[in-house]
């Protein structure tokens, strides 16, 4: 039968405020490890102690009131934030000689920034934060030769979200983050990041990993929460697998805690009685943090109540409502470590109802068990007759005949009938041979004699060594002489352990690659980029659920298979790269930068070739792909080599950019086809503006031409080199089409009285619909172009009043007086003229 389980050995932990020198210092968050617990103020120091409560060491700290912390795996690090957005890292170090060590980085310069969760990784050089804005970040540390003292730390962006950060959790490459929106699953070594569910939330719930001992027993999983106290089951490829609904099973009476002074009959009796009364609703609870708890439990929490779950098997173990105004908690063990909002401090232990009733036994509390076992009848009868040892409840039998509690004794009689059955079945084994009381304890797994009948669970696997059963796992794979390596195999499903099984493929001995061969065909191999499993199921129909299964029965040549090249491998990466900047809005240069540095200039547009070809394979059309292609080699492209690159470099530079920044929305001459009204925006603006100087001061003006052609936003870098020229005829046109101020600005400066007579009678064509033409200065008519002029009356004489004297523009403006409409200048630029003089 399933146990039952208690909460006991309550401690409170109130000692702890001791070395508080004020009242008005509170502690704000806390953190406990093998031998330490620590504590952040809001005077922002942390307070060390060890696990029994004796206070070590004061780290002062001078940058705000700390709002989190966590302590690293192996105990070197504290990691802090405060509410000064500043993320800090201290080394433990205990010598009273040494200062204590802190180093910080600035979150934010918006100090409303705020850390929200923090999670150390097993290594201890480095941890993951969440904060309020949705951005997680990877803190790394550097030390001295890899003692305690700290030298640096670096941060580097992964995930943009939308919403604040709620709960990080990591197992290997595998990141776990649930923000207020969604859960994402991330695997930091491909750069993949996918979303666990499609049905959006809004409120802070948790998310976790839940590693399994014995994999093909019971696979490891991640657990969600949801909003109405549901719990998504979730395999390693973020699949969601079932929904636990826990409200309704909620609808039961809290778990009172054991404690030591809670010893009388009368209050034993009260809370019995109580229970019994008070009729207890469905719960529609937010779980905003869920941990593993012990080997098979979920812990949960509110502010009101912590909650225990059996989600192996979808029950509730307990839930308790003795803790007011919950903010955090912690797990050592089998020892629950609550924090409340008053700075408290306390802790329990979740025990099995047997071994909770041995233990007071142990401790002389006979009474105390007593009332325990009435409470709990079936299950210590149901317990008694499989567990030998509860025989030392026998003591209670004559400790109730003394105290004249008969009523109790009969209450109870049925468990110490059982336990007689139980030991005298066990006499006569002893004598005879056997009995089917014996039989039954060791069936159960449970007895302490004889061979169980249930095989015990496989041990754990090797280090070092691959299994494929956990989509991205790459330490727990089964020896492969031991014959489990085939079955393994067998029980991948989904892209991720596919991924495994195609891209890991050269990383396997050959008795493994042979396997290898004989489950996945040739042609299915040569093909490392497709989605296999898209492609099986349409092809074997949407019935067929087992076609890995299937396909075991197909032998390929092993000769034939060929291994996957590192070119291959290369592209693969900067595929997920692609697909990772895509999900999580930021650009992974430091990525490329680390591909692209390895390959020669010609070398890496032939990979950039292949590259496109992965992405149409997966959905992108042609132009689409050779843009995505075109946008990682710019982002990592200095374009001051252009001048240093090969002529097909620079023409596939070229076309990229032209290809970029292409538009259909472009009115052209009628006689030249050069661009006359354009949009003005541009792509990689510095990039093209180097590669415009580059063909000019090589007299190459066709090819400059060409590019200004496609790319008209360049004609402000042609206007400079015209100025540069002195050429007034060749300028006026290009910075009146443009139409952007900036421009007309900054050549303003070099115009004369007479430029700018002549650049007033240009302004007022155009604004008569008459433009000219930069290429062929041919007039055109475009009175029914409906494009939006950039330049307005007031804009232009506005600059022309920084350049001009006001006599001479309001004689500019008087001559032209005719073709300005009555309401075009306003009140504002005649004030300007008179305080100008």
């Amino acid at each position: 039968m399933a146990d039952a389980y208690c909460l006991a050995n309550f401690i409170d932990y109130s000692a702890l405020h001791q070395p508080l020198k004020h009242n008005r210092i509170k502690y704000t968050c806390f953190d406990i490890s093998e031998n330490f617990i620590i504590f952040g103020a809001t005077s922002g120091s942390l307070y060390l102690f060890n696990r029994v409560g004796k206070f070590l060491h004061l780290i002062p700290n001078k940058h705000g009131s700390i709002s989190h912390l966590a302590i690293s795996s192996n105990e070197k690090y504290v990691a802090f934030a405060t509410q000064r957005s500043l993320i800090c890292v201290y080394a433990v170090n205990l010598s009273a000689q040494i200062s204590p060590q802190v180093i910080v980085t600035h979150l934010s310069s918006d100090q409303s920034v705020q850390v929200s969760c923090i999670h150390w990784t097993q290594d201890e050089k480095q941890f993951y934060y969440g904060d309020t804005r949705g951005q997680v970040n990877l803190v790394l540390l550097s030390s001295f030769i890899g003692h305690s003292l700290l030298l640096n730390m670096s941060v580097h962006p992964l995930l943009f979200l939308e919403s604040p950060i709620v709960q990080i959790d990591d197992f290997e490459t595998l990141l776990l983050v649930s923000n207020c929106s969604k859960c994402i699953l991330c695997n930091t070594e491909y750069e993949e990041y996918k979303q666990i569910g499609n049905r959006p939330r809004d409120g802070a719930y948790g998310a976790c990993f839940f590693m399994s001992p014995h994999e093909s027993v019971q696979p490891s999983r991640i657990y969600c929460a949801r909003p109405g106290t549901r719990i998504w089951e979730v395999d390693f490829e973020g699949e969601v697998l079932q929904t636990h609904q826990f409200k309704s099973s909620l609808a039961t009476p809290p778990t009172k805690i054991h404690k030591p002074s809670s010893n009388s009959d009368a209050d034993a009796d009260t809370d019995e009685q109580n229970d019994e009364v008070l009729d207890y609703q469905p719960q529609h609870l937010q779980f905003g943090k869920v941990q593993r708890f012990l080997q098979d439990f979920l812990l949960a929490f509110t502010e009101l109540g912590l909650y225990i779950f059996d989600v192996r098997n979808s029950r509730v173990v307990l839930w308790c409502n003795q803790f007011e105004r919950i903010v955090d908690c912690r797990i050592a063990g089998s020892n629950i470590f609550v924090f409340t909002q008053t700075g408290s401090l306390y802790s329990v232990q979740l025990q099995t109802l047997q071994a909770h009733a041995c233990h007071l036994v142990q401790q002389s509390k006979l009474l105390e068990c007593a009332l325990l076992m009435r409470k709990h009848v079936k299950y210590f009868a149901d317990k008694a007759r499989e567990n030998y040892e509860l025989k030392v409840l026998n003591q209670l039998k004559q400790l109730l005949i003394e105290r004249q509690e008969y009523e109790l004794l009969n209450d109870i009689s049925v468990i110490f009938d059982a336990i007689s059955q139980c030991t005298g079945s066990a006499g006569d084994t002893q004598s005879s041979g056997g009995s089917s009381a014996t039989t039954e304890r060791s069936g159960s797994g449970v007895g302490v004699v004889c061979c169980p009948a249930v095989a015990p669970p496989p041990p754990a696997p090797p280090k070092g060594v691959y299994v494929l059963e956990n989509a991205f796992c790459d330490n727990l794979k089964q020896a492969p002489k031991s014959g489990h390596f085939k079955d393994a195999l067998l029980t991948v499903t989904g892209k991720f352990g596919k991924n495994i099984i195609k891209y890991k493929f050269n990383i396997f001995a050959d008795e493994q690659q042979q396997l290898v061969r004989e489950l996945i065909p040739a042609s299915e191999r040569s093909l490392p980029f497709k989605d296999v499993k898209a492609r099986y199921e349409l092809e074997s129909g949407p019935d067929e659920d087992e076609e890995i299964v299937v396909r075991t029965s197909k032998r390929a040549p092993p000769l034939s298979a060929p291994h996957i090249s590192p070119e291959q491998k290369t592209i693969y990466n900067l595929y997920l790269i692609y697909k990772s900047t895509k999900f999580s809005n930021m650009r992974c240069v430091e990525r490329y930068r680390d591909v692209f540095d390895q390959y020669a200039a010609n070398e890496l547009i032939a990979l950039l070739d292949k590259l496109a070809k992965v992405m149409m394979e997966h959905g992108d059309s042609k132009e689409q792909a050779q843009r995505n292609c075109y946008e990682m080699y710019f982002d990592y492209f200095n374009s001051e080599l252009i001048w240093e690159v090969d002529d097909a470099t620079r023409d596939y530079i070229a076309n990229g950019f032209v290809l970029l920044n292409e538009g259909a929305d472009i009115v052209r001459c009628q006689n030249c086809e050069f661009p006359m009204r354009f949009d003005n925006t541009c792509l990689y603006h510095d990039l093209g503006a180097v590669l415009l100087r580059y063909f000019w001061s090589r007299n190459e003006q066709l090819k400059c031409f060409d590019v200004l052609s496609a790319v008209p936003a360049l004609l402000d870098v042609l206007a400079k080199f015209y100025l540069a020229e002195h050429n007034l005829e060749k300028v006026l046109p290009i910075v009146l089409n443009y139409g952007q101020p900036e421009l007309l600005l900054e050549v303003g400066r070099h115009f004369q009285v007479g430029g700018w007579a002549r650049c007033f009678e240009q302004f007022v064509e155009l604004q008569r619909g008459r433009v000219m033409c930069v290429n062929c200065e041919c007039v055109s008519n475009m009175e029914q172009m409906t494009r939006h002029f950039f330049y307005t009356w007031n804009c232009f004489l506005n600059i022309a009043l920084d350049y001009l004297t006001a006599t001479d523009i309001l004689a500019l403006i008087f001559k032209w007086s005719s073709y300005i409409p009555n309401d075009a200048i306003d009140r504002e630029f005649y004030t300007r003229c008179l305080l100008k003089g």
